[in-house]
């Protein structure tokens, strides 16, 4: 690495309400958002429509910390932009090549449109069953619990700090 260059890795960041904690673990609640109303379109919108119909709902994690919390304490919970887009690879990549994979096997073999209809969708509930293995090994290790709303935040410079 040349002199001067950093690495920096990009989170994006969720507000969330502390449920339960202990001395080593949180219970976080986020809301789950839609995008709706972040645009101008407004009442023209189908997605819009949509997300009126469907309320939000909350998501619970449990996180590991080393902060106080309490019960009720805002915090800001964290995930890097990386895991996501591996999480996003896994969720959507591995079920559609597991489908086309099945469907192209039977069809390669010489069965009928029905059989390679039949097998894409095995191919499909098969691939959506091994992603959910795999993620499961990992289930929540790139979500981190960053800081507490309104405690200060510590920057600590390592290039700086004499060993």
């Amino acid at each position: 690495m040349s002199q001067g260059s950093e690495i920096v890795y990009s989170m994006l960041e969720q507000a969330g309400r502390v449920i339960e904690s202990d001395d080593t673990s949180a219970l976080v609640e986020t809301e789950r958002k839609s995008a709706c109303g972040q645009c101008g379109v407004g009442e023209s919108c189908g997605t819009s429509s949509l997300a009126k119909v469907f309320k939000t709902r909350s998501n619970a994690i449990r996180l590991k910390h080393d902060l106080q919390l309490r019960p009720g304490d805002e915090v800001i919970i964290g995930i890097p932009e990386s895991s996501l887009m591996r999480t996003a690879l896994l969720a959507y990549m591995v079920p559609m090549l597991s489908m086309l994979g099945f469907a192209m096997m039977i069809s390669l073999a010489g069965y009928g449109n029905v059989f390679v209809v039949l097998g894409s969708m095995t191919g499909l509930y098969c691939g959506i069953r091994l992603a959910s293995v795999i993620r499961s090994r990992n289930p929540s290790d790139a979500i981190v619990l960053l800081r507490k709303v309104g405690s200060h935040t510590v920057v600590v410079d390592f290039k700086n700090t004499q060993r």
